[in-house]
């Protein structure tokens, strides 16, 4: 299947006129015949992209001719989609972006030597010519041009030389009034080819697809590529009735950044989020390779080839003022008479489009405004209380249903009571279709909100399995909202309070609840008061191995257990507080018998100043004498102690032992 059986065309609308981008048909045999061609069609996206589409009438063989700007050019190469239904194409031609370059590549001369009669001259050296100057007319091949140096009040115009027929060589000195004429018509053409190119380089913001296509008989060949856009924009007028209903405008905006006019255009929106992709696709990207010296004899041995070398090629880098629409203001609201026909609309899995029933006139460089959604929806006004705010009062809002045909695109809502006139703006985000928002757009200073929340904490069980203390924790937070109406009309308030994940959440007030929220309902008559509760808990569950745990834990786990759980604590508190008596007794043996070690070391350094033969001596041997006794008795207590130890620690474990 081709691609022009696999995309279905799009119809045409009749009143073509002039466009933007110039599409002209080279008619086959040679004729000169030639068709400026509208613009049929124009799907603008929200992600920035315009598909166009065009079409022309082709009989036979032929060409068509795309102009566009050279900023389109790579989108055209990338989307261009040629639909023929009893031909086939042949390819796309264009210049490229160093047309100049290729161009004097082949020429003797460049575009900066066109702008002198005697700096081209210089460069044709050999080329025949006819040149004239001062009256004088010389004929032959042309041999140089020489520079003279001269002073401001005298002639130093360039001198010509040249070859004539006869073998002689003239000279003419290049006034003001010098005309050089090329003989070689072949170099005659080329030369006014370099001119052309030079000319179109001066401007070139431009680029000329040329589209070849064979086929048979008279048909109609139409053209669809998608190039970059600005975004159409939503901007909405919502009045609010009295009847839980509300008027609901969309009105697009719309600019043509194209370059030239729209004239009787088919325009489609079309909404959603497409992936959208570039690629300079008119550079020229070239590889690198490598270069391998050149061979010559030599009697030195050539180096063997060592194998391929890879080459390695270069990646490619892959609100505005309305228009003349019309505009009327109806009770107080600006554009509320309705659209003369309502726009066809489709919906798709990834976007929804509504093709204006009118054909748009447009000029370049201007911005038009037009509706392309009127319908009454529902509407419920409440009074939204959002606490992270940090305000006593709610706000204002209505809740949209979205009951029309299609999603609503995001935008910027203009919001008027039928009674007041305006009372506020919304930015609201996309709707889907069946689907409902709540829309805020002013404060209700007549509604009071008082907020006061009630944590709690505390040990909800306690259980003991395999030595291990199982500890269920329970954590409420309670909080209140007291709501005041001072308002003399009854209101709908809708609080919304904060999602806490981990907790468990109720509410008799709970109506519906989104990803960030719980929405409590509150329904107050004029000066009524009343008050909505959020109800939250969580529990959490912690395990501790008991022979890890120290006193003062277990004391304060059998306070809060419950009897059963709290015996077979106390026999653990009684266990660990006979360990811990003899931890203690034991530790002050340590430290005994380290004191002891101490005095002993003063007592010999004292010995060793005095001597053992006098009195002092001799008293210092007897303190020596009595602290290594002193010593050896906390050793014989410190065995019997380290013997109870062992024994209670071992009853501790048996007692864990026999937990369940």
């Amino acid at each position: 299947m081709s691609v022009r059986d696999a995309i279905p065309q799009r119809s045409r609308r009749h009143g073509r006129g002039r466009i933007a981008i110039a599409l002209a048909v080279a008619w086959p045999m040679g004729s000169a015949l030639a068709a400026e061609l509208p613009v049929d069609a124009v799907t603008l996206s929200s992600g920035g992209l315009a598909e166009v589409q065009r079409s022309a009438s082709l009989d036979g063989d032929g060409t068509l001719y795309l102009e566009v700007p050279l900023e389109q050019v790579n989108d055209v190469l990338k989307s261009l989609v040629v639909r023929d239904p009893s031909g086939r194409i042949q390819g796309l031609s264009l210049d490229g972006l160093a047309t100049l370059e290729e161009t004097y590549r082949r020429l003797p001369f460049g575009p900066e030597d066109l702008g002198s009669v005697a700096r081209l001259a210089d460069t044709l050296q050999g080329v025949k010519v006819r040149v004239s100057s001062g009256g004088q007319r010389l004929e032959g091949l042309l041999l140089g041009v020489a520079e003279h140096d001269a002073a401001p009040e005298e002639n130093g115009a360039p001198t010509l030389s040249l070859l004539d027929e006869e073998g002689g060589v003239a000279t003419l000195r290049l006034g003001d009034d010098a005309r050089l004429e090329v003989l070689d018509p072949a170099l005659r053409e080329r030369l006014a080819e370099a001119a052309e190119v030079s000319g179109r380089a001066r401007t070139d913001e431009m680029r000329r697809i040329a589209i070849a296509l064979d086929g048979e008989g008279e048909r109609d060949v139409s053209l669809t590529y998608v190039v970059a856009a600005p975004v159409w924009k939503s901007a909405y007028r919502l009045m609010l009735e009295a009847d839980g209903e509300a008027r609901l405008q969309a009105w697009s905006v719309v600019e043509n950044a194209s370059g030239s006019d729209w004239s009787d255009v088919a325009l489609t929106l079309s909404s959603g989020a497409p992936v959208t992709l570039t690629q300079r696709l008119l550079e020229r990207y070239w590889p690198t390779r490598p270069e391998v010296p050149v061979s010559a004899d030599s009697t030195a041995p050539v180096r063997q080839d060592g194998g391929s070398m890879e080459l390695r090629g270069l990646k490619a880098e892959s609100m505005v003022a309305y228009g003349d629409a019309a505009r009327s203001r109806s009770q107080g609201m600006a554009a509320a008479s309705a659209p003369a026909a309502r726009p066809e609309v489709v919906e798709s899995a990834t976007a929804a489009t509504w093709q204006l029933p009118d054909p748009v006139d447009l000029a370049a460089g201007r911005t038009l405004s037009l509706p392309y959604i009127d319908a009454s929806v529902p509407a419920r006004r409440v009074s939204l209380y959002q606490p992270e705010r940090g305000e006593r009062h709610p706000v204002a809002a209505v809740r949209l249903e979205n009951d029309t045909e299609a999603w609503l695109p995001p935008g910027l809502v203009t919001v008027y009571d039928a009674d007041v006139g305006h009372v506020g703006d919304v930015n609201l985000p996309g709707i889907p279709a069946g689907e409902s928002r709540l829309a805020s757009f002013a404060a209700d200073r007549k509604v009071r909100v008082a907020e006061s929340s009630h944590p709690e904490e505390r040990v909800e069980r306690m259980v003991i399995v395999d030595g291990v203390l199982r500890i269920t924790h329970r954590s409420r937070r309670v909080t209140r909202y007291a709501v005041e109406n001072d308002a003399r009309e009854a209101r709908d308030v809708l609080v919304e309070h904060p999602r806490r994940d981990g907790w468990e959440f109720a509410s008799e007030a709970l109506v519906e609840s989104t990803a960030g929220h719980h929405r409590l309902e509150l329904t107050l008559a004029p000066g009524e008061s009343g008050e909505v509760v959020a109800r939250e808990t969580r529990t959490r569950r912690q395990s501790v191995a008991l022979a890890d745990a120290g006193m003062n834990q277990l004391i304060d786990w059998r306070e809060a257990a419950d009897d059963d759980t709290a015996g077979q604590l106390e026999a653990l508190v009684e266990r660990r507080r006979a360990l811990a008596e003899v931890e203690r007794e034991l530790e002050g043996i340590e430290e005994g018998i380290a004191r002891a070690v101490e005095r002993q070391a003063r007592i010999r350094d004292n010995l060793a100043a005095v001597g053992t033969d006098n009195d002092l001596g001799q008293r210092y041997l007897g303190d020596l004498e009595s602290e290594e006794e002193a010593i050896a008795t906390l050793e014989e207590r410190r065995e019997a102690v380290e013997a109870e130890l062992e024994s209670r620690r071992e009853a501790l474990a048996e007692t864990l032992r026999q937990l369940p």
